[in-house]
């Protein structure tokens, strides 16, 4: 009997420490993330080509916060996005005379890089799952990402519009016909601080320019989780 009696007030000491260790609240965590992707674009005007590889960058620091004791968080914060598109040949996005609106023209010349950059200051808000007993973190991401355009410009290093025959390099901003604000879908879904990436935008990307007016992209890329 003391030997019951032992035994059952050493389970009954042990355990609801470990029913406090199920139920003990996620510390927050994946709070800065950095990610390397490629743009895949549709829907450009003509025989329009580009590379195969569009790569961009993106930056977020968000604030995660734990739902109860639950394995889900949600989490929010400030991040930026650079989308490219590089151009393989015969076109230019550039100031149409005869339209009077920005469009992707032909040229004839060759060039040597020639891409339209579109870079967002952007609130990701998401629903976040994280596993706590594995070695490591699995974990699945995924909400909206709301983007501002604060930067659009072209860089083109080729042969002279003009047809001089000397090669040029040149920088051009302040491009009109770019939708302001960029609204999408985005998620990460991985093992480890290594993770895999994707965004969709479901607004447009262009406005008031024919047919580039269509023109949109889906990113798939990495995400490294830094802390």
């Amino acid at each position: 009997m003391k030997k019951i009696f032992v035994v059952f007030t050493a389970v009954m000491l042990v355990f609801p420490t470990l029913f406090a260790q199920e139920k003990t609240r996620m510390r927050p965590k994946d709070r800065l993330m950095i990610g390397l992707f490629t743009d895949m674009w549709t829907d450009l005007p003509g025989n329009m080509d580009t590379r195969t590889i569009n790569r961009g960058v993106s930056i977020d620091y968000v604030q995660d916060f734990p739902i109860s004791t639950s394995n889900f968080s949600v989490a929010a914060g400030l991040g930026f996005m650079s989308h490219n598109l590089y151009v393989d040949e015969d076109y230019l996005y550039q100031w149409d005379n005869d339209n009077q609106y920005y469009d992707f023209l032909e040229i004839t010349e060759d060039f040597d890089k020639n891409k339209l950059s579109l870079n967002y200051l952007s609130v990701p808000v998401e629903l976040r799952y994280r596993s706590r007993s594995l070695p490591n973190t699995l974990r699945v991401h995924a909400g909206l990402r709301a983007g501002l355009l604060v930067n659009a410009h072209t860089k083109y290093v080729g042969d002279d519009l003009a047809g001089t025959g000397r090669e040029v390099k040149f920088k051009e901003g302040k491009l009109d016909n770019i939708e302001n604000f960029l609204l999408g879908l985005h998620g990460r879904i991985g093992y480890g601080r290594v993770n895999f990436y994707a965004y969709i935008p479901l607004t447009d990307l262009f406005e008031g320019n024919g047919a580039t007016e269509n023109a949109t992209f889906t990113t798939l890329g990495l995400s490294f989780i830094i802390f």
